[in-house]
């Protein structure tokens, strides 16, 4: 597949000009909102904007009204001995406090416990620039830093090509019976040698593993600018 979507039709909410002396000054953030769709059960989850004031589970989930009661979140640390933290909806917070992240990059678990298909709305700013972190010798649970989906090697916005032979990708769609599906690296140029096709991130908010087999750190970098 080589869909290209990026989705700034619908992100975009402020991007405009003003005169200044006769000067055109124009804004460098791109703001706007993504709608991610939680089915039931385990879904992954990232989110490609900057929020405000931060990218906590308090601010991009508020359980204020207990609406995400006994929904659980887990996110996944693979330098620490032991790397998954998890928080649990309660009455009307998160029982340990909401301190857990999604920030641009990083993808994490979200467990929706209900039979019912729900909407969440994350609100920010497009990152300009982002590097996440691929760590040697284990899986990292990330997501693209940019709000744009399809194949991951060929889109120009994602640029997921920094990995080598033997590096694995394994996506996870909730409403499939085999939700897993992997992809393995055969070759030193990830842009052609992927037997089961080029890896795809099917939608804008979602997530992957990525199994780093080398002994070095590899890094995923991307950019976006604006431009008038």
């Amino acid at each position: 597949m080589r869909t290209k979507t990026v989705l700034l039709s619908a992100l975009l909410g402020a991007l405009g000009s003003v005169s200044v002396h006769a000067q055109n000054v124009y804004s460098l953030n791109a703001v706007g909102y993504i709608n991610v769709t939680l089915y039931p059960g385990f879904n992954i989850v990232s989110c490609p904007l900057v929020a405000s004031p931060d990218n906590t589970i308090n601010t991009l989930l508020p359980n204020t009204n207990g609406q995400y009661r006994h929904w659980q979140v887990w996110t996944w640390t693979p330098t620490n001995s032991n790397p998954y933290s998890e928080d649990v909806g309660v009455a009307s917070q998160w029982g340990n406090g909401g301190a857990e992240t999604i920030n641009p990059g990083q993808a994490i678990w979200l467990f929706n416990p209900s039979n019912t298909v729900t909407t969440a709305t994350f609100v920010g700013m497009v990152p300009t620039s982002n590097s996440s972190t691929l760590f040697a010798g284990s899986f990292n649970l990330v997501g693209s830093a940019i709000p744009a989906s399809g194949d991951i090697v060929t889109n120009s916005l994602m640029t997921f090509s920094n990995g080598v032979k033997h590096d694995q990708v394994w996506t996870f769609t909730t409403t499939n019976a085999n939700p897993y599906f992997e992809y393995v690296a055969t070759g030193n140029s990830l842009a052609t040698n992927w037997p089961a096709g080029d890896p795809v991130l099917p939608t804008v908010g979602g997530g992957f593993w990525y199994l780093n087999n080398q002994a070095t750190n590899n890094f995923w970098a991307q950019t976006y600018s604006v431009t008038p």
